[in-house]
């Protein structure tokens, strides 16, 4: 909420990347009691991992994003990378106790060949999949903290120990987590989110088109992969199952094909 020249966040879409978070915000957008900056993922609360404190920002980092924000708007930030990075949550914590997160999950295997995919378009993975989610995997346990933004496709499928940690922050009533493949205009679990949120639901207009390019063409070794990936998914898709009440049985049986998730 924005009052004079102080600005706090009254929620935020804080995971997981490539889980539908961008059609997420654009929905939400589209209720006017909402707003979220045109320019989505603010990047204001992912700081460099450190030892000690976290380094400060400006606030005006985060608050340029919200000069047109309409007043008696409840604003919201959706970066996607807070549940999993360093010190993120805890910085939303601080910054407002009170704030409601939203947290969407998609399979872990096809949200890892996705993002995989995301980071060949960018020109910053050189290796093809099967090797980025075996030996490449070295990339981030290297890494300062254990902790990587680009090639971390298993480990940010690890979804049980960061909603754990999210949990430890801020109590479950005010978390909401929804399967990616929730999120459409008529389906009602995002007039559940509207209303966990605060404002009255309003009726969503679908969107025109997919709001992210599609996974790359799948290689002939992919099955291969995808098994390698279930098994070292599959017990922590129970444990996230048992934690947030949502119904992962079906993820058990393996992934979804890249069509069949629509956020590719």
């Amino acid at each position: 909420m924005k009052t004079g020249s102080h600005l706090t966040l009254d929620f935020a879409i804080a995971g997981v990347q490539k889980a539908g978070t961008t059609a997420l915000a654009q929905y939400l957008g589209q209720n006017t009691g909402l707003y979220l900056p045109p320019t989505k993922e603010t990047h204001y609360f992912r700081r460099a991992p450190t030892a000690g404190p976290p380094a400060d920002r400006p606030f005006t980092h985060l608050s340029r994003h919200f000069l047109d924000a309409p007043p008696g708007a409840l604003l919201g930030d959706a970066t996607p990378v807070y549940l999993y990075w360093p010190n993120a949550l805890a910085l939303l914590h601080d910054h407002n106790p009170a704030l409601r997160i939203v947290v969407s999950l998609r399979h872990p295997v096809t949200r890892a060949y996705s993002a995989w995919s995301m980071q060949v378009r960018r020109g910053k993975e050189p290796l093809p999949f099967g090797e980025a989610i075996r030996r490449g995997r070295d990339r981030v346990s290297q890494s300062p903290f254990g902790v990587n933004l680009f090639y971390a496709y298993v480990e940010r499928g690890f979804y049980y120990q960061q909603m754990t940690r999210l949990f430890s922050l801020f109590p479950k009533d005010q978390v909401f987590v929804l399967r990616s493949e929730d999120i459409a205009s008529d389906n009602p679990v995002l007039q559940d989110v509207q209303r966990f949120l605060g404002v009255t639901p309003c009726v969503l207009t679908p969107l025109t088109t997919n709001v992210q390019p599609g996974s790359l063409p799948a290689p002939a070794d992919l099955a291969s992969d995808f098994d390698h990936l279930q098994s070292l998914f599959e017990e922590d898709i129970r444990q996230t199952a048992q934690l947030t009440g949502l119904d992962l049985s079906d993820w058990l049986s393996g992934p979804p094909t890249l069509v069949e998730t629509g956020y590719s």
